[in-house]
């Protein structure tokens, strides 16, 4: 099954990438995933490299070659894609365009609660994948045994705090900054992602997938 998407999202996981767009039919989210259940579906380097041998980025379009529908309690948006059939880039789009097309996500809170994670009981019918304006963002670097970069933000009246940030150039930017509260612009465009359930912890976890400056 070919589906060409505008790719929105492409966050660290597991020594790969985890991807995600919007299905430029019908606007409807898709996350490409690997067969690699080691990983859990991260999409490695080398297949984010497309057919005309550019890397993958923000806002490509592509055509991927989709094997099956893969999705989880959390994670309705999975298709397991083949590995062997290089993405091909078909032209760009724009965050602009991208809003146009198909507009903000709508819902009341990000994912169920207002809390940085969820439980199993909360999880079960609402999409993983949202594209959402935030208010009065920052990023927090804390470092325990090792830096964290996360994200607090309010949105709809409520207040959230301590997203994990896995958009890449945002945490190359803050990495080697001192631990301290980042003022991130007045507001912004954010991509939220929904993981799969941590097994120490039997929780699912918020993460900020991609922040448009």
């Amino acid at each position: 099954m070919l589906k060409e998407i505008i790719i929105l999202a492409k966050s660290i996981k597991r020594g790969g990438y985890c991807i995600a767009g919007l299905d430029t039919e019908t606007g409807e989210w898709i996350r490409p995933i690997s067969d690699n259940i080691i990983t859990e579906g991260a999409v490695p380097k080398m297949d984010t490299i497309l057919s005309n041998r550019e890397e993958l980025k923000i806002f490509d379009k592509v055509i991927i070659e989709l094997v099956s529908h893969s999705p989880t309690k959390a994670q309705p948006e999975n298709y397991v894609y083949d590995s062997s059939v290089a993405w091909e880039k078909t032209g760009t789009s724009s965050l602009r365009q991208v809003l146009e097309f198909r507009g903000y996500d709508k819902v009341n809170k990000i994912f169920y609660n207002t809390e940085k994670s969820v439980s199993e009981e909360e999880v079960g019918g609402q999409p993983s994948l949202l594209l959402l304006n935030v208010n009065n963002p920052s990023i927090l670097i804390k470092t325990f045994e090792k830096k964290k970069i996360q994200f607090n933000f309010e949105y709809n009246g409520c207040s959230y705090n301590f997203f994990q940030v896995g958009d890449e150039l945002v945490r190359s930017k803050y990495m080697n900054r001192v631990d301290g509260k980042y003022p991130y612009n007045d507001n912004v465009d954010v991509v939220f992602s929904l993981t799969d359930k941590y097994s120490n912890t039997g929780r699912y976890y918020k993460m900020v997938a991609q922040l448009f400056c």
